[in-house]
């Protein structure tokens, strides 16, 4: 395969630009994921077409689902932590505006249903009509299917409703294999040996390709959201391959027996594979009892996002504790943890840099390895958490 198609296959999924009616039979693209992972569907895979002036309501309705709060909530914790900025409308309504720009196909857990658009996304619809095929995006929502058979990802991803840094990492996981299996399959149609090719250094050069690339975004989207959904695709297929190099698919097999629980592991495979970081459990209490909009858990992905990412290589983990006052003003208490002291104070210099050039008013302290940064509304509350 030249560099070119291959190019094109790694991007396929993202920048799709065909139609996959789901009312063509679907055995072939089922048999052929069986194939290539070595697994077998326990049963039939549900399919419906649907137009895509159904697709914003539907979008919308499986989202909230997976909130663990409101949607009124939900964007504001996004603007409390700086992620999205404050801007006219609710900022769900631009997520579920990109999502429905990229969309051609998904698969529900909730409802164990095989969705497909009847066209593409008004924006694809005038790209080279070989950059993806109906088969391709068949082949990667069935793999969507196939693991919930096998591994209910679904509940899985319900377990992990309040842990975002570890749901985000679950959920790469699951996209960086549909993709790697769409990949195998596409390669496989050009007659090109996939495990062949996956194991060359120059695949690697195909991913940075990938990463940064431009996807077909509005302007007036969070930078946020794109950066967010893009991740668990590239560096979801990124981390896959490296399990793939380790030991086929039986190796991406035992990565759903224990799947990383960090976008740390994501970012750094070898923390993962070679048994370098455990990442710690998780609880969403805050440090002491305060009424809270929301107790987060950001990680390795979101620290590199807010202080850039060379500044958030170390992490170990935190709790940003979201605040509010009887007026529902939003305090900010953040606690991280780092594998050096060098590594927090980088992190303490580039972080409260940048909440310096937002004029965010903040205090801070650093004790060896931990960073503590408080800013918001409430100042004693602020002095208290440092305290």
């Amino acid at each position: 395969m030249s560099r070119v198609s291959a190019t094109v296959a790694l991007l396929s999924f993202l920048f799709v630009a065909v139609s996959a009616a789901a009312g063509a039979d679907l055995q072939r693209q089922m048999e052929a994921v069986e194939s290539i992972r070595g697994l077998t569907f326990r049963e039939p895979v549900r399919s419906v077409t649907i137009d895509r002036a159904e697709l914003p309501d539907r979008l919308r309705n499986q989202l909230t689902r997976t909130l663990p709060y409101s949607i009124d909530e939900w964007a504001g914790i996004l603007e409390a932590l700086l992620l999205i900025e404050k801007g006219p409308g609710n900022p769900f309504d631009r997520l579920i505006d990109l999502y429905e720009a990229q969309v051609l196909a998904y698969y529900d857990p909730d409802t164990r249903t095989y969705y497909a658009l009847a066209e593409p996304p008004p924006a694809l619809q005038n790209l080279p009509g070989g950059l993806a095929t109906a088969d391709g995006v068949i082949v990667h929502e069935l793999v969507h299917a196939l693991q919930d058979q096998h591994h209910a990802i679904g509940r899985r991803a319900l377990s992990l409703q309040k842990d975002t840094d570890g749901s985000l990492a679950y959920h790469s996981v699951l996209e960086g294999e549909a993709t790697l299996v769409m990949l195998a399959y596409l390669i496989g149609q050009s007659g090109a040996d996939f495990d062949t090719l996956v194991r060359q250094p120059m695949f690697d050069g195909l991913l940075a390709s990938a990463a940064s690339a431009d996807m077909t975004v509005d302007p007036s989207t969070p930078r946020y959201f794109a950066e967010s959904l893009k991740f668990p695709y590239l560096q979801g297929l990124s981390f896959v391959i490296e399990a793939y190099r380790r030991g086929g698919w039986k190796a991406i097999d035992r990565v759903h027996s224990n799947p990383p629980r960090s976008t740390r592991e994501l970012l750094h495979p070898d923390d993962y594979f070679e048994g370098r970081f455990t990442p710690e459990t998780f609880i969403p209490k805050p440090p002491f009892p305060v009424p809270t909009i929301s107790v987060e858990h950001l990680g390795e992905f979101h620290w590199g996002f807010l202080a850039g990412k060379e500044n958030a290589r170390g992490w170990m983990s935190d709790r940003v504790t979201i605040a509010h006052d009887a007026a529902c003003i939003p305090t900010v208490l953040v606690e991280t943890s780092w594998e050096s002291e060098a590594a927090a104070e980088r992190f303490a210099k580039a972080y409260t840099t940048f909440l310096d050039n937002r004029d965010i008013g903040f205090l801070h302290t650093q004790k060896g390895k931990d960073v503590r940064v408080a800013y918001g509304a409430d100042r004693e509350l602020m002095e208290r958490f440092l305290r």
